[in-house]
């Protein structure tokens, strides 16, 4: 069975970054488009919907605003339409909270009809006698669906849990990415010896609530990094100018060299833990030691796992090498929590039309400036472009930039207003 409609674009993935897309196609007139979705429904981080936790970018950062700000899926709107514009005024927290941008997805969702949910992609094919793409799809249950044709393609799958390769076959109910720890948060809070690995923002989310839902006195707490300090996000007005257009047009021609070395100094810029949670949970620290309570709470760095394997007792026993020392030593764990980060899978449903798409000598998307990744600028990809565009790739800020460069290409004309020249400083010479 056929569908006989070709679509303009079919969006796969719905995540935050086609979301937006979504969003801005609808008020074009005569944009047909398609956003496919294998989950059931939008959830965004559901297993890191830690409370208190906020997004890391400004309210004006949400799917529309910084492309159309008269879009009536801004953040503003979804306030006035839940009646809390005025209390949000009042609020004055330029950073919302994870879980209402989650709800405010949401409520974009529910009013779009160009949203597919519960269908997942099996491979696209390209059709040269229809000049356009035909994408075989089924149903969450199975069901094979009708065949959708697009002229154009937007990959917005997102990244997936990274986990070392070592322990990947340990995996289980007590050994967990830090993605799914909402999931096991009271199994968690309840283990005796609990152990997090790694020093991002979301290491330092879980060892937060941790220390903040756990009896000192009921056991111990360990926080272990490679890196040689937990780095603190960069909050600068200057620095803050290079989650920019013109900071990416500047990376972007760099050479590669180039740009690996910049990315590698740049881990403070989007890998950092913000000010204020490093600060809240030495406080809590402070706290804690004041009031005398038994304190079972360990933080090392310079520590890199090498090895993890279970005990006869059903423990975990978890060998690090410590760099700088050149040493091992090794810690005992009820349950290992891994914030080991993201990393980005090449989608299979992509082999079909390998030949169409250009690549570097690594084996990535060569990306081009306006985010296609082939002669024809007619695939087109989200968060995926670091190695081409810079740090700022995943950034929940850029969003709305990079959907507005992709249409305005798909368009062939300049429908959104896409920021030039708005930066103080030059990354470049004249």
């Amino acid at each position: 069975m056929q569908t006989e409609t070709i679509y303009d674009i079919a969006g796969i993935g719905i995540g935050p970054f086609n979301l937006g897309l979504a969003a801005l196609c609808q008020p074009i007139p005569g944009l047909s488009t398609i956003f496919l979705d294998q989950k059931p429904a939008f959830n965004w981080h559901e297993g890191m919907m830690i409370p208190g936790t906020t997004l890391q970018v400004s309210y004006l950062a949400d799917l529309v605003t910084l492309a159309d700000p008269s879009s009536k899926f801004s953040y503003l709107n979804y306030l006035r339409s839940n009646n809390r514009l005025l209390q949000f005024g009042i609020y004055e927290k330029n950073y919302i909270a994870r879980s209402e941008y989650n709800r405010y997805c949401k409520w974009v969702c529910e009013q779009l009809d160009n949203l597919l949910f519960g269908v997942g992609v099996g491979s696209i094919f390209f059709d040269a006698a229809s000049d356009c793409f035909e994408i075989f799809s089924k149903s969450a249950c199975g069901a094979t669906m009708p065949i959708i044709k697009a002229r154009h393609i937007v990959v917005g799958i997102g990244s997936r849990p990274y986990i070392p390769a070592m322990i990947r076959p340990l995996l289980d109910e007590r050994v967990i990415h830090s993605f799914d720890y909402m999931y096991y948060r009271n199994i968690i809070t309840a283990s005796e010896k609990v152990a997090v690995i790694g020093s991002g923002q979301s290491a330092a989310e879980i060892v937060y609530d941790q220390l903040s839902c756990r009896h000192p006195e009921q056991g111990s707490l360990t926080w272990v990094t490679r890196s040689d300090r937990f780095y603190a996000m960069e909050h600068s007005k200057l620095n803050y100018e290079m989650t920019s257009p013109d900071y990416i047009s500047f990376f972007y021609g760099l050479d590669p060299r180039v740009k690996e070395a910049l990315l590698n100094g740049q881990f403070p810029l989007y890998k950092g833990i913000n000010h204020q949670l490093i600060d809240a949970i030495y406080d809590k620290l402070y706290q804690l030691d004041m009031e005398g309570q038994n304190l079972q709470v360990v933080i090392r760095t310079h520590s890199e796992l090498k090895d993890i394997s279970k005990t006869p007792g059903g423990q975990y026993s978890l060998l690090f090498n410590h760099i700088a020392l050149k040493k091992n030593f090794g810690i005992e764990s009820d349950f290992v929590i891994l914030a080991t980060g993201y990393k980005y899978e090449l989608p299979g449903f992509l082999k079909p039309v390998k030949d169409l798409i250009q690549w570097d000598d690594k084996g990535r998307y060569k990306v081009g400036r306006n985010y296609s990744i082939d002669l024809g600028n007619r695939i087109f990809v989200q968060n995926t472009e670091m190695h081409t565009h810079g740090f700022n790739a995943p950034d929940l800020g850029l969003g709305a930039y990079r959907n507005a460069v992709i249409l305005n290409n798909i368009l062939s004309k300049k429908y959104y207003p896409v920021d030039e020249d708005t930066c103080f400083q030059f990354f470049g010479i004249p």
